[in-house]
């Protein structure tokens, strides 16, 4: 937080250093050790052969649970009646407990092993959290979603352009009209999602033809608002990228149409999640895939349970993640046996609006409590009229202090601007609808029908 303090005083120039400096900082977290070891492993293998999936999966479950009940306190108690050399096939994961949300921010403290790698959660369900890795569990990571996007043509270093949800550019500079800074160290230009509207768009399809990115990723929301904006004034693309690859939404059958006719490009969708969840990753034959030698994704109740390989640090076993997954009985073309899924649902593709700053989406507005983490329980955004948004928060009562309602408002103005008006509302639960599901973002204004 100190830092950020004193980013959004010093000069542009000085911002560049810093998140340089950051991006150093991670590089050396994600990109040493073992890194390059598991990324040749992932892209030499074949996985054709399903029976060997599944045997590696077992391997992976006993060897993650023993490590679980001897490193974590939550665990530990968790699993005391557990013989987890008795466990031969998939299905004995029914007989261990299902993590719950709630489960997993209250125990945080006794259910994590390490304190290596700090992560912090924001998600779409309206809970922040901080979580923790062990720098294999990163580097494991960051080698698979590379693997991936090297599949596809891309390799890490080069130029790549982000849309994510980091907040890049002070108030006092937004008449400067340079909604990005660049991280020299792996070749990115990080691009603010808070300030993309009818009036700003010019100057960021402007720098992307200067920038000329091999890749672009991040939320497609505003990779979609940019595309429209390119076809509508029949803007030329001075730069053809690989391929581009969705994080943290939905990705909806006409945005992404638009996306691969405007850039010319295949979008490649994969899903995982800040706490560790197993991937799930596109193929080059277009479907997604649950990669098994990532984790077990069970379906429950309609629900999907994940079980994490690279979750060491913070162990999650049968976790309730808030989304669904719609498997198909097919194997694909592409030789992958890894099972296919036809769509994951549970990703809030929602909006919020501000005058000033046109959309806000659902990934945005996840990152406005995820620096007070495990005092918030749940938080939900509602806007009636253009210039007021409400915000109910299910706090901690024993963890939630006073100052964080200021930090909230902060975070909200950084969104929205200055001319907004905010109402804290905080309750001990959120009310679920008639349907008896919980609505992150409940947008009464109707103003973003699709034509």
């Amino acid at each position: 937080m100190l830092l950020e303090k004193i980013y959004i005083k010093v000069p542009v120039w000085v911002q560049e250093i810093m998140i340089n400096g950051y991006g150093l900082k991670t590089y050396l977290e994600r990109y040493t050790g073992n890194y390059k070891k598991y990324k040749k492993e992932y892209l030499n293998k074949k996985y054709n052969d399903y029976i060997s999936e599944e045997k590696y999966q077992i391997e992976e479950l006993k060897r993650l649970l023993k490590h679980a009940k001897e490193k974590s306190k939550y665990y530990t108690q968790k699993l005391k009646d557990i013989n987890i050399d008795e466990i031969k096939t998939l299905k004995d994961l029914e007989k261990l407990p299902i993590l719950e949300k709630e489960e997993l921010r209250k125990n945080i403290n006794n259910i994590i092993t390490t304190h290596e790698v700090k992560n912090n959660t924001s998600g779409t369900t309206g809970k922040s959290m901080t979580v923790y890795f062990t720098k294999d569990d990163f580097q494991k990571r960051m080698a698979y979603l590379d693997a991936f996007k090297e599949k596809h043509g891309v390799k890490l270093g080069m130029k790549a352009a982000r849309f994510s949800g980091k907040n890049l550019i002070p108030e006092k500079d937004n008449n400067k009209n340079k909604y990005w800074r660049t991280n020299k160290i792996i070749n990115q230009r990080l691009y603010s999602t808070f300030h993309i509207n009818e009036r700003t768009l010019k100057y960021y399809i402007n720098d992307l033809n200067n920038f000329k990115p091999d890749s672009l990723d991040g939320f497609m929301s505003c990779i979609y608002e940019i595309a429209k904006y390119i076809e509508k004034n029949k803007i030329k693309l001075e730069f053809t990228p690989k391929a581009i690859f969705p994080t943290s939404e939905t990705v909806l059958e006409h945005q992404k149409e638009v996306v691969e006719r405007v850039f010319k490009c295949k979008v490649r969708n994969q899903y995982a999640s800040s706490e560790g969840a197993s991937f799930v990753t596109e193929c080059v034959e277009g479907k997604l895939h649950y990669n098994m030698d990532t984790g077990i994704i069970e379906e429950n109740d309609g629900d999907i349970l994940i079980t994490s390989f690279t979750s060491y640090g913070t162990p999650l076993v049968r976790y309730r993640i808030g989304d669904r997954m719609i498997f198909l009985k097919e194997e694909c073309s592409c030789g992958n046996c890894h099972p296919v899924i036809e769509r994951i649902e549970g990703r809030n593709t929602d909006y919020l609006y501000s005058k000033e700053r046109g959309k806000i989406n659902a990934a945005n507005m996840s990152n406005v409590i995820k620096y007070i983490p495990n005092a918030v329980k749940n938080i939900q955004f509602i806007q009636n009229v253009e210039d007021e948004i409400i915000i109910n928060i299910a706090v901690d009562r024993e963890r939630y202090l006073e100052k964080y309602d200021e930090e909230i408002l902060n975070e909200m103005k950084n969104r929205f601007g200055l001319n907004m008006k905010f109402t804290i509302n905080k309750m001990d639960e959120i009310p679920k609808e008639k349907s008896g599901k919980y609505r992150y973002i409940k947008n009464n204004l109707n103003l973003f029908e699709e034509k």
